[in-house]
């Protein structure tokens, strides 16, 4: 996807869809990951240049699992929502 995309500098990372900085709260691994991403874009001399970072998923997928965590973060975006527009309707 990103060969077509034609960005002029990237990296990919081979984690499931909306998983390219790693798993929930790996803190660490998630810190790594943008480090060799910011390191690519001040090094890349090429356009087009592409970088496979080799980090490993390390489980299988769980399909379950990704679901009920973009439920729970969509619950919380919307409880959020819900309260900035009662705080703005409260401030008049």
């Amino acid at each position: 996807m990103m060969k077509l995309v034609n960005a002029p500098r990237g990296v990919f990372v081979d984690f499931p869809l909306g998983r390219q900085c790693g798993k929930p709260g790996d803190i660490q691994l998630q810190t790594q990951i943008l480090r060799d991403t910011l390191e690519v874009l001040l090094s890349a001399k090429t356009p087009g240049t592409l970088v496979d970072l080799t980090y490993q998923w390390g489980e299988p997928f769980d399909w379950n699992t990704y679901l009920s965590d973009v439920k729970e973060m969509v619950d919380e975006e919307k409880a959020l929502s819900e309260k900035l527009i009662r705080v703005r309707e409260s401030s008049g």
